[in-house]
């Protein structure tokens, strides 16, 4: 019943345009360095949703279990406890959205529904407090049924990220060049542009660094081409200030380290060693990853 229920929401394109729509609002609304920065999770290196929607279903959780143990004297913590969640919520939603503009087709509707579900739970928790202000017991009962609506929410959260891929690094998947590999001749790699070189299957996204940070002037950088955040191609893209730019979704990626210094990227590209032999540039790469070991 689940999976009939997720194809028929994944499959459904009637309400497309009206997404476009409200993504392009969103997306002029969030896409700024600052709020991307943080709503993205890129100042903590981990993508921020999943992590911040724990404070108010904590809260609702622990209300709920007050509710049911705790008898009257403790209802006040219950009916704070679920006021809080719904102040905290606030964030949750925000950096929701900030992973929710950067989606399309099935991803995208699912997302939207599972936006709904959630803000219907909110709704919910929102009554609960209301009721539980002016002393009506009732506001118990819409704690239960919030929960309920808000675990629908998380269910479709799961799908979108263990079964989608959204919000997760797209490239932890992909194999690694081990050892010293010939991938493309030094004169194909010329300054202020980005060359795009693959082997094996692996492609690699190659440029001249600029001057500065204590690099050798012209030395080749090299890193793995598709974007951590949702698989752009970097190879695409272009050289900004030391870093490359995703022709997709903006964000930067140092050159030497990989490091993201823009969002909405939280999680660094794989930054390749280079050498020349023979005019030939070669690469090697290290990940520890056991995913990254698959035989190509």
């Amino acid at each position: 019943m689940t999976s009939s229920l997720i194809r028929r929401i994944e499959n459904t394109r009637a309400a497309d345009p009206t997404l476009e729509s409200l993504q392009r609002a969103a997306t002029s609304l969030l896409d700024h360095p600052v709020p991307m920065d943080v709503l993205s999770g890129r100042v903590v290196g981990h993508p921020l949703h999943p992590a911040i929607v724990q404070i108010p279903l904590g809260c609702w959780v622990g209300a709920c279990a007050i509710d049911m143990l705790g008898g009257q004297p403790a209802r006040p913590a219950a009916r704070m406890l679920v006021g809080l969640g719904v102040v905290s919520s606030a964030p949750a939603v925000l950096s929701g959205l900030a992973e929710w503009v950067h989606t399309r087709d099935a991803e995208r509707r699912v997302g939207a529904v599972h936006a709904a579900v959630n803000a219907l739970g909110v709704v919910f928790f929102g009554a609960s407090w209301w009721r539980r202000r002016a002393g009506d017991g009732s506001g118990r009962r819409s704690a239960l049924a919030g929960m309920a609506v808000v675990g629908m929410g998380g269910w479709l959260g799961g799908h979108l990220a263990y079964n989608r891929g959204v919000g997760v690094n797209t490239a932890a998947f992909l194999p690694v060049l081990r050892t010293w590999t010939s991938v493309v001749s030094r004169a194909a790699v010329g300054p202020g542009s980005i060359t795009r070189a693959s082997a094996n299957g692996v492609a690699i996204a190659l440029a001249e660094h600029p001057p500065g940070d204590g690099i050798e002037t012209g030395a080749v950088v090299a890193m793995e081409s598709r974007c951590t955040h949702r698989g752009g191609p970097l190879h695409e893209g272009t050289l900004e200030g030391g870093c490359i730019r995703c022709p997709w979704h903006g964000s930067l990626f140092d050159l030497v380290t990989g490091e993201p210094r823009r969002g909405p990227a939280s999680v660094g590209q794989l930054v390749y060693r280079t050498r020349v032999i023979d005019g030939q540039v070669e690469v090697m790469g290290d990940d520890p990853g056991g995913l990254r070991n698959a035989v190509i």
